[in-house]
């Protein structure tokens, strides 16, 4: 039996201004053994074979710009469902960037994904910020903050660079992820507020012979 298999078609162009269309067509088979139950979903898909083409578009506007990032729709199936979804934003090689100062810039992303199956329709949200000052070539800061509605989760990410040498750096790091469910849907089991928290100092030297 196959498990999963695949095609994708994709077209894409560029402008002389740099910004980049593109259109994606997919085609997938997967067969599931054991039931699957979603992020955010309120009910398991059963097992079986299932077949779900799907289409998306984006448009990303050039890295020159002042705001640059992305923008992608997309539809199609989604096993026994259908799938729509929009993110504004980015990500991976194609991350929004705000340039508000010259040493400060916001990497945000939004995006809204609306599954409608016969058993449980669902809607997930995904925000996430990026914060970025730099100040100096050889220090910098960032924040990463991220709230996803799929696990109720919000979590925080600060980290602090400084190369004190050539080859030497300090990076301080903190993390923490906290449980944001609503009283009304939570469980017995569910663990409210702070769910973890890290901090982390790390010193490398680098030794010339």
């Amino acid at each position: 039996t196959v498990d999963a298999r695949g095609w994708t078609g994709q077209f894409g162009t560029e402008f002389e201004s740099s910004d980049q269309l593109s259109f994606t067509v997919t085609h997938d088979y997967e067969f599931l053994r054991l039931p699957f139950t979603p992020s955010g979903s309120p009910a398991a898909i059963a097992p079986g074979g299932y077949t779900f083409p799907a289409v998306a578009a984006s448009y990303t506007f050039g890295a020159q710009r002042r705001v640059s990032g992305m923008i992608a729709v997309q539809s199609g199936e989604y096993y026994d469902g259908t799938i729509r979804s929009v993110t504004i934003g980015g990500g991976g090689m194609s991350p929004s960037r705000i340039s508000i100062f010259q040493r400060l810039a916001v990497e945000p992303t939004f995006s809204i994904t609306r599954i409608e199956r016969p058993a449980a329709s669902f809607t997930t949200r995904l925000a996430r910020a990026r914060v970025d000052y730099a100040f100096s070539p050889l220090m910098f800061a960032s924040a990463l903050l991220q709230y996803s509605s799929a696990d109720r989760a919000f979590s925080t990410n600060l980290r602090y660079r400084w190369e004190y040498a050539p080859g030497s750096e300090l990076f301080l790091v903190y993390t923490d992820e906290r449980d944001m469910t609503d009283d009304l849907v939570a469980t017995p089991t569910t663990v409210h507020g702070l769910k973890n928290r890290a901090f982390v100092v790390k010193v490398n030297r680098l030794f010339r012979y």
